[in-house]
């Protein structure tokens, strides 16, 4: 069976990061654990583990800001790491604190085992995005993707938010304010982007095997205007990854990230015991979000669940 490296980039509830970082390592002898937890948060120590050997916690974290290019650099530096310790991985996983199994992942193991894909990795063309994707349209991927966005004193957030629907018909300019903060952005008049490079977007999480994570790994040292790019964007995790691996006709994609997320409010849901059996008749391998201060008896069902369906 494939060796899985599951990547956990966690923010809070440690409680919860261990409970799902015990859960995937008892799928299997050889799997091993990554976590990255938002370095503006209290550390976490190897004994949230209870000192599993297989469980790593990168040494220094970044602190993470969402829409903001750390999001993206967090993974890029734990890819490094691994690359530096010479960890053994066939697959990387990418989860999130609050994602959780949904079936017993000797099952994900056996998936890997027989498929002829190199990642599983939501995408589709920035320009051009499909009508049933979210609330996605060639405007949002203009405004992320095709400004630079420059960070303004945060007293400037309430202000922006009110300009910005006044603001929205130039051009040429974007005034945002949000949970990122406030944000001036000018539109590029050029970007890596071509007919022959396209940029494209998706669900941030994905499960890519060692090929494409050494194409990743090249491609950030060999593109630094690609790299400057995205690091001056809008959610670049929802692009840069995307970008980099599909541009790549050499590797095999499905369009899938083989995760269920509910995208009702909070965007997304909090997942419940009323949504256990959309859970299980998903065909995905992971959900999220979860948390368990709202319900941690979902978790209860699911691990019961996968226990009784082991293969």
């Amino acid at each position: 069976m494939p060796k899985i490296l599951y990547l956990i980039a966690s923010h809070t509830n440690p409680t919860q990061v261990a409970r799902l970082a015990k859960s995937l390592l008892h799928s299997s002898s050889d799997a091993r654990v990554l976590v990255h937890h938002d370095g503006s948060r209290p550390a976490l120590t190897t004994g949230t583990f209870a000192d599993d050997p297989r469980v790593m916690i990168y040494p220094i974290p970044l602190s993470v800001k969402w829409g903001d290019w750390s999001v993206v650099e967090l993974e890029l530096r734990c890819l490094a790491w691994l690359q530096e310790k010479a960890v053994e991985f066939d697959w990387l996983v990418l989860l999130s604190g609050q994602d959780y199994p949904l079936q017993p992942l000797a099952k994900l193991e056996q998936c890997l085992s027989q498929t002829t894909y190199d990642g599983f990795i939501e995408h589709f063309p920035a320009e051009s995005p499909p009508e049933t994707q979210w609330n996605w349209d060639h405007r949002l991927s203009l405004e992320r993707y095709w400004f630079r966005y420059y960070t303004a004193p945060p007293r400037c957030k309430w202000l922006f938010r009110k300009l910005y629907r006044p603001i929205n018909w130039n051009p040429w300019l974007r005034l945002k304010g949000g949970r990122f903060g406030a944000k001036i952005a000018l539109r590029r008049r050029t970007t890596p982007f071509s007919s022959s490079f396209r940029c494209y977007a998706g669900s941030q999480w994905h499960t890519l095997n060692r090929r494409c994570v050494e194409y990743i790994h090249r491609t950030v040292q060999t593109r630094p205007d690609l790299v400057e790019h995205y690091r001056h964007t809008m959610v670049p995790d929802e692009s840069f990854f995307q970008t980099i691996l599909v541009n790549n006709p050499d590797l095999n994609l499905c369009n899938d990230n083989l995760r269920y997320i509910a995208w009702r409010p909070p965007y997304p849901a909090i997942l419940q015991r009323d949504d256990f059996d959309a859970l299980i008749h998903s065909g995905k391998f992971f959900a999220r979000k979860f948390d368990t201060t709202v319900d941690a008896a979902i978790l209860d069902r699911l691990d019961d669940y996968c226990l009784v369906n082991r293969p």
